[in-house]
């Protein structure tokens, strides 16, 4: 692995905290390594319980413009499956509009995290090609949100066309990185994730592109980036996040002697005391994207 600091050339250092860092990331994203195992990205514990506390929850307008678009085609929905659902949490969000979800992970601990007490949603170890347990033509929605780009995605894709009924949904979504409406908050958060962007796999580079390389296999399909989500957080708010992260993750089990968390979380502490409250919550704003598309009902 390269050394983090030279991804911080004064272009990003010095750069005004109005850019977004979409526009700064092509240096760092050359640096990505093409190695991560990625079985092994989420399977610690500490992590998976981090992943399931303090990650961003998506919003009831991107569950309904999902739903919306689902509709269009199959009015009554009974049944969703939710590849690479991690501890549930677009799972649960979808459980209000269908009979029954099944929120499928490849990481146990992953799943171990999932809420035990939605009735009308279950949880299975699994792998987003292979869905031996759903039986074919029996889905009104295959979805996927922020883990589609560590599938295999044709024979995902193959796999969802299998199980879905005609006139079903495939979905996929996810946000980008995040930024603040705090111009030095959003430095510090610039910095941190330039650092980060290297101990993700290549294949996050999709993320950072809102999977404008994807296709869904459907003629018509269509993509919507107008939605937003914004997180109200204090600084130990967003260390647990930082903390749920494939790329935090990697970079302090290569760096023991550093607390690059803590460090991060002082220099947004500092700002804040600026205000005289350090402790004050403060925005984190993403923007979501959507793909969707329609099975073909003949």
């Amino acid at each position: 692995m390269h050394s983090p600091n030279s991804v911080l050339s004064p272009q990003f250092t010095q750069s005004s905290p109005n850019v977004r860092m979409e526009a700064h990331i092509a240096q760092a994203r050359q640096m990505m390594s093409d190695t991560v195992d990625k079985t092994k990205m989420y399977v610690d514990m500490e992590q998976s319980k981090a992943y399931a506390e303090h990650r961003p929850r998506y919003t009831d307008e991107m569950f309904k413009t999902i739903v919306d678009y689902c509709k269009e085609t199959i009015p009554n929905l009974n049944l969703a499956v939710d590849i690479g659902c991690g501890p549930g949490m677009s799972t649960i969000g979808f459980a209000k509009y269908f009979k029954k979800v099944i929120g499928v992970d490849v990481s146990e601990t992953q799943v171990a995290c999932a809420p035990k007490d939605v009735p009308n949603c279950e949880f299975k170890v699994g792998y987003s090609d292979k869905l031996p347990f759903i039986k074919s033509g029996s889905v009104d929605l295959v979805c996927s949100g922020e883990s589609f780009n560590l599938m295999p995605q044709k024979e995902t894709f193959a796999e969802a066309d299998r199980v879905l009924r005609p006139g079903g949904t495939i979905a996929i979504f996810g946000y980008d990185l995040p930024s603040s409406d705090n111009p030095e908050i959003n430095a510090v958060i610039q910095k941190m994730w330039l650092t980060m962007i290297p101990y993700w796999p290549k294949e996050s580079t999709q993320l950072f592109d809102k999977f404008a390389s994807v296709q869904i296999p459907y003629p018509g399909w269509i993509r919507n980036d107008s939605l937003k989500l914004t997180m109200r957080v204090d600084v130990s708010k967003y260390v647990g996040m930082m903390k749920s992260t494939w790329p935090v993750t990697a970079y302090s089990k290569e760096h023991p002697d550093e607390d690059f968390v803590g460090d991060i979380a002082k220099q947004i502490q500092a700002i804040l005391a600026k205000t005289g409250n350090p402790n004050q919550e403060y925005n984190i704003n993403y923007n979501l994207f959507i793909l969707m598309g329609h099975k073909p009902k003949n």
